[in-house]
C-alpha cells in the first residue's frame, strides 16, 4: 500500500518539472490591436506629374459654305431635304431660267449665226474678187462673230449657274443659320432672286474648337500638341490638335484663342454640341508625389497620415505637408516627410495622432465592402 503515494508522488515531481512559467501578457496591448483601425497604405516615392487644364467649349464644323444661286430664276428641283447627308458632286437644287433670259439666249444664237454666215460670205468674196472686200471689212465682221460667241457663252454659262451641287460632302441645313430673310425651305416653282441664300452645306468630316485661355497658360501651349478632346453629351473621346495660337491678348480680357482641329470625329457628334479639351501643360519628375486621396486639408493647411511602428504597434501621426504641381490623380510634395515613408491613402474616417491601426489587404478590404453593401 506503500506503493501508491510513492507513485503519485513521483507523477507529480515531473508533471512539475515539465511546465514551464509562461511570460505574463500585456492585456493593454491586446486591447489597442482590437481598436485599430482598418487602413491602407502606399510609400511615398518619386513620380511624374502631368500638369493638365480642362476647359469647356462648342464645337463647330471646319468648314461651311452658303449655297446661292448667282443669277435669277423659278425653283424646278429639289432633290435634297432638311439635315440629308449629301456627297460631293451631289445636286443640291436647280432652277429654271425665266422666259426674259431664254429669248434673250435664243436671241443670241440666232445673232452668232447670222454674223457666222456674213463673215463666210466675205470671206469668200476676198478670194474671188479682193478688191470688194478691204481688210477692215474682214475685221469688223470677225469682230461681230467674236462679241456673238462671248454673248451666247455668257448665256450658256448663267444656265449652268442656275444647277448648284454640292462642293463637298457634308450636311444640307435649309434654310442656312445665317440666314434670316428666309425661315422655311424652299419649294419647286418659287421665284428665287439672284443671291438667294437656299441651303448651308456643313463639313461634318472635320470640326474645330476654339478656347479662350489665360495669357499664363498659353506660353506652355505649341502648334501641333495634342488634345484629347470628350463630349459632355455622351462621354465619347477624340485626339484633336493644336492649329493656332493668338498672335496677340485681349487687353481686357487677359486671354487669347486657341484653335484645336479635330479630323475624323466620332459619328455621334454635331456641330454645337459641348465638349471638354484636356490640354497638358507640362511634365514635372517629383522626388516625392502623394496620391490626391492622401491628401487632406484643415483650416486651408495640406496634411497626410503617416503610419510608422510605435513600441511594436502600427499607428499615426498627422504631418503638415506643402505641395507643390499637382494633376488629376497626383500631388507633389515640397516638405513635411521623407521618401519611403508610408501614408495612408484609405481608411481615414476616425484617425487621430497616435491611433493604432491595421494595414488591410485586398482580401480584407473586399470582406469589408462586401459587408458594408449587406
Amino acid at each position: 500500500m506503500r506503493t501508491i503515494p510513492a507513485i503519485l508522488v513521483m507523477v507529480a515531481a515531473l508533471s512539475a518539472c515539465g511546465t514551464q512559467a509562461k511570460p505574463p501578457v500585456d492585456k493593454s496591448v491586446d486591447s489597442r490591436l482590437s481598436n485599430a483601425l482598418p487602413i491602407r497604405i502606399a510609400a511615398v516615392g518619386p513620380g511624374t506629374i502631368i500638369e493638365s487644364l480642362g476647359v469647356q467649349g462648342r464645337l463647330d464644323v471646319w468648314q461651311r459654305v452658303i449655297l446661292s444661286p448667282k443669277v435669277s430664276g423659278i425653283m424646278q428641283e429639289v432633290p435634297v431635304l432638311q439635315n440629308q447627308e449629301v456627297k460631293k458632286g451631289d445636286l443640291i437644287f436647280r432652277l429654271q431660267a425665266p422666259i426674259a433670259d431664254v429669248e434673250a439666249s435664243l436671241r443670241a444664237q440666232s445673232k452668232l449665226a447670222r454674223v457666222r454666215r456674213d463673215l463666210d460670205r466675205r470671206l469668200q468674196l476676198r478670194e474671188i474678187a479682193p478688191e470688194t472686200i478691204s481688210i477692215s471689212d474682214l475685221d469688223t465682221a470677225r469682230d461681230l462673230v467674236t462679241d456673238s460667241e462671248l454673248e451666247v457663252a455668257l448665256y450658256k454659262r448663267r444656265e449652268e449657274s442656275r444647277t448648284v451641287s454640292a462642293p463637298f460632302s457634308g450636311v444640307l441645313l435649309m434654310p442656312p443659320t445665317t440666314s434670316a430673310a428666309n425661315t422655311q425651305p424652299v419649294i419647286p416653282g418659287q421665284q428665287i432672286g439672284e443671291g438667294f441664300q437656299v441651303a448651308e452645306l456643313l463639313d461634318l468630316s472635320r470640326y474645330r474648337l476654339t478656347l479662350d485661355l489665360p495669357e499664363t497658360n498659353l506660353r506652355r501651349l505649341a502648334i501641333g500638341q495634342q488634345v484629347e478632346i470628350t463630349a459632355i453629351a455622351d462621354g465619347i473621346n477624340a485626339t484633336g490638335k493644336i492649329s493656332a495660337l493668338p498672335e496677340a491678348i485681349d487687353s481686357l480680357k487677359g486671354s487669347g484663342r486657341v484653335l484645336v482641329e479635330i479630323v475624323d470625329p466620332p459619328k455621334t457628334w454635331r456641330p454645337g454640341g459641348f465638349v471638354t479639351a484636356k490640354l497638358v501643360l507640362g511634365e514635372t519628375q517629383a522626388p516625392m508625389v502623394l496620391a490626391r486621396d492622401a491628401v487632406l486639408y484643415r483650416e486651408n493647411r495640406p496634411y497626410t497620415w503617416v503610419a510608422e511602428e510605435h513600441e511594436g504597434i502600427l499607428v499615426v501621426r498627422r504631418a503638415w505637408i506643402d505641395l507643390g504641381p499637382g494633376d488629376a490623380g497626383h500631388l507633389a510634395v515640397i516638405k513635411g516627410i521623407t521618401a519611403g515613408e508610408r501614408v495612408v491613402t484609405e481608411g481615414m474616417s476616425g484617425l487621430s495622432d497616435g491611433v493604432p491601426v491595421v494595414v488591410r489587404d485586398s482580401a480584407t478590404a473586399a470582406a469589408a465592402n462586401t459587408d458594408e453593401a449587406k
